[in-house]
């Protein structure tokens, strides 16, 4: 029995599947013709998109991480991007260095590169969070 035989348009789920397959290409068959200016207004602004969403707040972010780095002093309470958590003892900006004093009982001093610095911690008698 031929397969048009045994699937008829209406009752066999063959006619259907090809309708479906083929419906959004008999619908946008000129489409080619008004995609270029779509292009040139929707990428300019997808890579604005972009700027604001992801390249923005990673600026403001180091540019805050800067200003903490920058304002150490010696004995702020600071913790490292590793977790260690210790008292500056001493910053060298030219080399980029910290000397962070870890335990008081044994004199426990640790030299780290300052970028490691991941938080500062308020002073006792500051009221900023």
């Amino acid at each position: 029995m031929p397969f048009e035989a045994r699937c008829s348009p209406f009752t066999g789920s063959h006619f259907f599947n090809h309708f479906h397959m083929s419906y959004p290409f008999i619908l946008f068959a000129d489409a080619h013709v008004e995609t270029f200016p779509w292009l040139l207004v929707m990428l300019p602004a997808i890579l604005v998109l972009m700027w604001f969403l992801m390249v923005s707040p990673q600026k403001k972010q180091e540019q805050r991480l800067r200003n903490m780095l920058n304002s150490l002093e010696k004995n702020d309470r600071v913790m490292t991007v590793g977790g260690l958590i210790g008292t500056v003892h001493s910053i060298d900006k030219e080399e980029n260095e910290i000397v962070l004093k870890v335990d008081d009982a044994n004199n426990t001093k640790v030299r780290f590169h300052l970028t490691a610095v991941n938080v500062v911690f308020p002073k006792e008698g500051s009221d900023k969070k």
